[in-house]
């Protein structure tokens, strides 16, 4: 079990780079051997072909340094573990095949958001409930018809929390901000975002005015109507602002308050994938805020948001009461968050004016280009994704892709920054980080939140008096911010988990394979195919927000090659079970010398003049002819304990065996 999730991280990243290390050295090997059987132009073919498989190692180095020093939140530290782990198909005669980690990254990512609209909708609905404080049985007080005297009174500003209902989607670029089709009642997904708006404008006139009956949910039934009032009297009191007035109706098999969320729900496209790409394409270069021109302090609030949320994804919910607030491991229990958790630090604050400033002159930057800011073409940004929205769902991952690429040869970008940076590998590494948190911002949309707020209004939740803005509802809505953001938080982690499964897999049986075949028993060979399948089957991992499980499942993945060595001395039943063991393997220790290297500090890597390393080629060869001469000429001297002959036991045997 893991204790320090740091340092346990570190021996990971330390495991994959010396696996892969080995895998190299070994392949360098035999191009070697290959290379001095040919004979003919012998020094040339050595220096391309190490050149070919030196530039496999240095890019194995370049991802360890990229690794951040900054503290990172696990879905974060997985994608940098999957980068580190992408292995290279070798071709001695035409080179390497280096594959686009970063793209397939991102496009299983989007995929898995698009794919998990349901999943994500049950978690809403369940923190709706758990934070109104009702159980699947609490009913509401519903009406007849919408004449009827059970009325609910939102207040605009509890939905609209960062003020979408204020752009209208028939200008500029603010179409792109709402659903691409106009509302139709009983169309499912109905483009609710786009009715508030025409709600708004259109005072004290219905929704059943309008389209001639009840909202529509997802089971066929009208579940409420609504309008639009500047105030209203309730209780005696009069109320003067910008209202929602709802009137729940009524349901066949009584009115229970899970059931008008699920209805709900079910009718509205909570997780827009083309909502979601604007939001991911914002975060990654404010176009959108540049093109509608949005205040200095509306930005702040946004980007106090987002700081928010990505403080909620780096928390850790694993079984103890600690907290570590050094690497990845963060707060591990809801109770431990206080109020300065959710408030924004002076180094926060700074970053935040940069990005105001970056928003004022119309530029972004990338976190891999060294803080160089470019210019943001936000026509052709907007261009795209309303291209995009109207292309089938199967082309839509593949168009965001093609964007990023198209967007990382815009010859301003190329010209500002250095040659040596992959611009589009930076991009596409930062629309992957930001993916969690733009589904986050993407369902806090006011048809996300209004679920939300008349399920606590119908249930007379005090909470939504206290909720007027975005300060106020995250103040009074912590538990209910947590628990969304770290749930679908989760989602993302997981799916990162089983795709860096596969790849250490891969690395896994790499290293397997060559100690199978350093071994003479058909023992091993055995042992070794039940290897393979426990890294198939591994995972052991329930919530995929406890970051000592996710740490722990990789670290016995990465151990799974040695699963077959023993400790130190062992009892009479393990030694009896020594046969078993699978003797002395030249890759496996070469793969213990090159983490022990690294450790050090010691190069593993190019030589400072760029020429390959022939120190790890020369080290295999020193194990491999110490084995050559254990397996030869070694033997072992132990002795035997007494046995019966008969009625007596023998003396003492003196026996001798085999080191291999």
């Amino acid at each position: 079990m893991s204790i320090d999730n740091k340092n346990d991280l570190s021996g990971i990243t330390s495991k994959i780079d010396a696996y892969k290390t080995t895998i190299v050295t070994k392949k360098t090997e035999k191009a070697l051997k290959k290379l001095s059987d040919s004979g003919s132009n012998l020094e040339e073919k050595k220096t391309n072909t190490l050149k070919q498989l030196n530039d496999i190692e240095s890019n194995i180095r370049d991802s360890t340094q990229r690794l951040k020093s900054e503290v990172k939140n696990q879905y974060d530290e997985l994608i940098d573990l999957f980068k580190l782990s992408v292995t290279e198909n070798i071709n001695l005669v035409g080179g390497t095949e280096k594959p686009k980690s970063v793209d397939f990254l991102l496009n299983q990512v989007l995929e898995a958001a698009k794919n998990t609209k349901s999943r994500i909708s049950e978690i809403f609905i369940e923190e709706t409930m758990s934070v109104a404080g009702c159980s699947q049985e609490q009913t509401f007080l519903g009406n007849v018809d919408s004449n009827g005297p059970n009325k609910v009174y939102i207040r605009l500003n509890q939905i609209d929390l960062f003020n979408l209902l204020k752009n209208n989607p028939n200008e500029g670029n603010n179409d792109l901000l709402y659903e691409v089709n106009n509302p139709l009642n009983g169309e499912t997904p109905f483009s609710m975002d786009r009715e508030l708006y025409n709600r708004t404008q259109n005072e004290g006139v219905s929704f059943s005015d309008d389209y001639g009956s009840d909202y529509i949910g997802g089971s066929g039934l009208g579940i409420m109507d609504m309008k639009y009032v500047t105030s209203y009297t309730q209780n005696g009191v009069n109320h003067n602002g910008d209202f929602l007035e709802i009137t729940l109706k009524d349901r066949p098999n009584g009115n229970r308050i899970s059931d008008f969320l699920r209805d709900y729900y079910s009718s509205i496209n909570i997780i827009d994938f083309d909502a979601l790409s604007v939001k991911l394409t914002n975060v990654l270069t404010n176009f959108m805020d540049i093109s509608v021109d949005i205040s200095a302090s509306e930005k702040e609030e946004k980007s106090k948001f987002q700081k928010i949320i990505q403080r909620i994804l780096g928390l850790c919910f694993d079984n103890n009461r600690e907290i570590d607030v050094s690497g990845t491991a963060k707060l591990s229990a809801m109770d431990s968050l206080d109020q300065s958790f959710f408030e924004v630090d002076g180094f926060e604050l700074r970053n935040i004016e940069n990005e105001i400033e970056n928003l004022i002159q119309g530029v972004t930057e990338f976190e891999d280009c060294g803080n160089v800011k470019l210019p943001v073409n936000t026509e052709f940004i907007s261009d795209s994704l309303r291209n995009i929205r109207y292309l089938p769902d199967s082309k839509k991952v593949e168009a965001i892709s093609t964007m990023a690429e198209e967007m990382a040869e815009d010859e301003n970008w190329k010209n500002s920054i250095s040659p040596s940076i992959n611009l589009d590998v930076a991009i596409k590494t930062d629309l992957l980080k930001a993916i969690p948190m733009s589904v986050v911002t993407t369902i806090l949309s006011p048809k996300g939140l209004l679920g939300l707020m008349v399920a606590l209004k119908s249930l007379e939740s005090p909470v939504i008096n206290q909720i007027e803005d975005f300060e106020t509802f995250k103040n009074n809505m912590k538990k209910f911010m947590v628990n969304l953001v770290s749930r679908i938080g989760s989602i993302f982690v997981e799916e990162l988990f089983n795709l860096l499964k596969r790849n250490l897999r891969q690395l896994v049986q790499t290293l397997i394979v060559d100690i199978t075949k350093e071994s003479k028993s058909a023992k091993i060979k055995m042992i070794t195919s039940i290897l393979f399948l426990l890294i198939q089957i591994a995972s052991a991992v329930v919530d995929w927000r406890q970051c000592k499980s996710v740490i722990d499942e990789i670290l016995n993945l990465l151990s799974l090659s040695a699963a077959l060595n023993s400790g130190n001395r062992m009892p009479n039943y393990a030694l009896a079970g020594s046969t078993l063991l699978p003797g002395f393997s030249s890759t496996r220790a070469m793969s213990n010398v090159v983490e022990n290297l690294q450790k050090l500090g010691l190069p593993t890597g190019d030589m400072p003049d760029g020429s390959p390393n022939l120190v790890l080629p020369a080290i295999l060869q020193q194990i491999i002819g110490v084995n050559d001469e254990l397996l030869e000429n070694s033997k072992t001297e132990t002795w035997c304990a007494p046995v019966p002959v008969g009625l007596v036991l023998t003396s003492f045997i003196r026996c001798s065996g085999k080191n291999y």
